[in-house]
């Protein structure tokens, strides 16, 4: 199978809310493609990126965001494998930890934290990369340079960037890290895979009040904020009754100290979460950095850009955004 029959049979569309991600889908082979496969339509800003370097470096490369079901996974990187157009790209939502299972080999980054956001199609095997943590690290701390040393963090969610994320936090000398998750199995794990480099606890998230307490910073890398889940705080639970769910979320924030900062990698627009937190008068930080300082090393990795320096990057991505 080709990328144009996962078109026609619409197993794949073009995504409408990402910027500079027009795409007519006759031209596919015309291209060395860098697809981004995702679970629901968001406006992600990889492919304005991207293709802002491309056009000025790169003409015959062409990032592209597709929507498609995670289930259909197997059959989407086994096609991409298979067609000359695809050289690499992105995992976005959904597909993080769904797509580890289809590459051909790991890079260190990725085997440690167990997903991918990248791949490169190397002699037609496809390998895996993350740059997450990075990204999000080095967005936190650009905007917040005290952020992460000797500060208790709270991480709410255990998803497919948790990890990554828990990872880069935990090698940057914290005093402590929480991993809440409804799930609490899925806290415990990436509890103990970061244990080696910081104090870690784990717990579910009918305790998030309990360790708001003494939290320094708040990071949401669950799916509260996106998709179906979009009117929802990851401070609170959700469940059938809304209104209580957010009075149990505003009622956890309180118990936050002024000074701590919230974060939250969801880029569909302003999250409950950060809005809670602003009105709330914490300071806050958003995903769209994450979403630009992943990108720079992801994209030095996909195409063939060894002549052009980070900094170039950075300069024509972020104006991009």
């Amino acid at each position: 199978m080709k990328i144009q029959e996962l078109f026609e049979q619409n197993i794949i569309s073009l995504a409408k809310q990402p910027k500079n991600n027009d795409f007519n889908i006759e031209d596919l082979t015309k291209y060395n493609l860098l697809l981004i496969p995702i679970d629901h339509d968001y406006p992600g800003g990889s492919a304005a990126m991207h293709n802002a370097v491309f056009e000025k470096f790169l003409p015959s490369y062409r990032t592209i965001f597709v929507v498609s079901d995670p289930s259909n996974a197997k059959l989407i990187f086994e096609t991409f494998r298979n067609d000359p157009s695809y050289v690499g790209g992105g995992v976005g939502s959904g597909f993080k930890d769904k797509a580890i299972k289809y590459v051909d080999e790991l890079d260190d980054s990725a085997r440690i934290v167990g997903s991918i956001n990248v791949i490169k199609k190397v002699d037609n095997k496809l390998v895996g990369y993350n740059t997450d943590g990075v990204g999000f690290l080095k967005g936190l701390i650009t905007e917040y340079p005290n952020a992460v040393k000797n500060k208790n963090i709270v991480l709410l969610g255990a998803g497919g960037t948790a990890l990554a994320i828990a990872y880069e936090l935990a090698k940057s000398k914290p005093k402590q890290i929480t991993i809440l998750n409804r799930t609490v199995s899925k806290a415990e794990y990436i509890s103990k895979l970061i244990s080696s480099y910081v104090n870690t606890t784990f717990s579910g998230e009918g305790d998030i009040a309990k360790y708001l307490q003494n939290a320094d910073l708040v990071v949401n890398t669950s799916n509260k904020g996106a998709g179906s889940f979009k009117k929802y705080s990851a401070f609170g639970p959700i469940t059938n009754d809304f209104e209580e769910d957010e009075r149990i979320a505003k009622q956890n924030l309180s118990k936050l100290p002024k000074k701590a900062i919230v974060a939250d990698i969801i880029l569909e627009g302003f999250s409950k979460t950060l809005e809670f937190a602003q009105r709330a008068g914490y300071r806050i930080h958003n995903g769209k950095s994450m979403n630009l300082y992943q990108a720079v090393p992801a994209l030095k990795i996909m195409a063939p850009l060894k002549n052009v320096d980070e900094q170039t990057l950075e300069i024509i991505m972020r104006d991009a955004l």
